[in-house]
């Protein structure tokens, strides 16, 4: 009986949590290795997620403790309006982007260090860095970026 208590009790703390403390959410992208990798960590290293791409197949990995404890290859459906309202949902804060590119031609360049800078008016950003590359010789781009989000409120949107 005690110990069912305990784990009741548990449960509650945890789930008080869950709207306390915010999770970190990092985003890499490498058009170079067409490598992209999300995390989200919640009381690292209680709980980590990872969605990361392999052999163009998206894969999610749940971690409890660093022990894997969960991995699936992630199936895409036919549901675009179902993610945009997805996305509309998620309301993250403390937004910081790094970015790095280049294009062989400097003029396209230039308008893509245009258009980011436009990003700050639109979305709360806390920081945005680029460094844009006018002389590359092949294409790619480089980001990296931060935000954190309340998993309890997000979840509660998603009911």
């Amino acid at each position: 009986m005690v110990l069912l208590y305990i784990v009741i009790i548990s449960a509650l703390i945890l789930m008080v949590l869950l709207f306390i403390v915010a999770s970190k959410i990092i985003v890499h992208f490498d058009s170079t290795s067409s490598d992209l990798n999300v995390t989200l960590l919640w009381l690292y290293p209680i709980l980590k997620s990872v969605i990361s791409t392999e052999n163009d197949i998206f894969t999610l990995s749940i971690y409890i403790f660093s022990k894997r404890i969960f991995k699936k290859q992630l199936i895409s459906h036919k549901t675009k309006t179902r993610n945009k309202n997805l996305l509309s949902k998620i309301n993250p804060t403390d937004i910081r982007i790094s970015a790095q590119y280049g294009f062989k031609d400097p003029c396209f360049t230039g308008l893509t260090f245009a258009a980011l800078n436009m990003i700050p008016k639109f979305f709360a950003l806390e920081s945005l860095y680029q460094r844009p590359n006018f002389l590359a010789s092949n294409d790619f781009i480089n980001i990296n970026a931060t935000a954190k989000l309340n998993l309890g409120r997000f979840l509660l949107e998603l009911v």
